[in-house]
């Protein structure tokens, strides 16, 4: 009898999984780091945007402008330069190359995610995974961020590394965080089954601790219809995390 894996699945399924996908060793070397951006990320954002604006004026060869950082952001800067995220120009500012920048851009949200899922204790994660399929003659591929397996039971995440404070009047990024509610649901309607479930894993802050209430009603009540599970701001540290991940998915560790 052959075993149950995420690939077996899909396959049953109509989909295969590609040779892209993230590497569990870089996710694990990289757990300390990601974690402290998770606890600190509207810290991290600040520094982020200073290292992606030095990049760019070193990469367009024009003076780069001073970032003043606190100490708490200096703290962090030092140790993204520990796990090589940043690299010292000639001039000594702190800049990022291409594999750093798509860690910085997200990729950390992707690796914290499945390290949730494996302290969890699903039976199986992958992540960063590009599934090919085919469906009739029509055929195609798609990314899923995190793709977790309990039994023989599939559970998918969406991750997206976006603004952590909310405009209620920015509508790019009011449609950014809906986009992300269907593109979730379309992912489980697509290579899941009914029961299975799908989340969507985002660095935006959507409740009002001072008010009780959720800073965005249109988008939970889209996700409620929709049956799409939300993991805000509140919900990244990684006790809550890993919590998160096992109560969704019904992981038994």
């Amino acid at each position: 009898m052959n075993s149950v894996t995420i690939e077996t699945i899909l396959k049953e399924r109509g989909a295969w999984l590609k040779a892209t996908h993230g590497d569990p060793k870089v996710a694990e070397a990289n757990a300390p780091l990601s974690r402290m951006i998770a606890d600190n990320y509207t810290l991290f954002e600040t520094v982020r945007d200073a290292i992606f604006r030095a990049t760019e004026e070193y990469v367009h060869r024009v003076p780069i402008l001073p970032h003043a950082l606190n100490s708490a952001g200096l703290a962090l800067l030092e140790q993204m330069e520990k796990y090589a995220m940043v690299i010292r120009e000639p001039g000594g500012n702190a800049i990022c190359e291409t594999k750093s920048k798509r860690y910085l851009s997200g990729g950390w949200l992707e690796e914290l995610a499945w390290l949730a899922a494996m302290e969890a204790g699903a039976d199986e994660a992958i992540f960063g995974q590009v599934i090919g399929w085919k469906v009739k003659e029509f055929s195609g591929e798609n990314e899923i961020d995190l793709i977790i397996r309990e039994g023989d039971r599939l559970g998918f995440v969406s991750c997206k590394a976006l603004r952590s404070e909310l405009d209620i009047h920015d509508r790019k990024h009011r449609n950014r965080l809906m986009d992300a509610v269907h593109e979730a649901d379309n992912l489980c309607d697509h290579f899941g089954r009914p029961g299975e479930k799908v989340a969507v894993l985002v660095t935006t802050d959507l409740f009002d601790e001072v008010k009780a209430a959720p800073r965005y009603n249109a988008l939970m009540g889209k996700a409620a219809v929709l049956d799409v599970e939300i993991i805000p701001l509140e919900g990244i540290s990684w006790e809550k995390l890993v919590a998160a991940v096992q109560t969704l998915f019904n992981v038994v560790k």
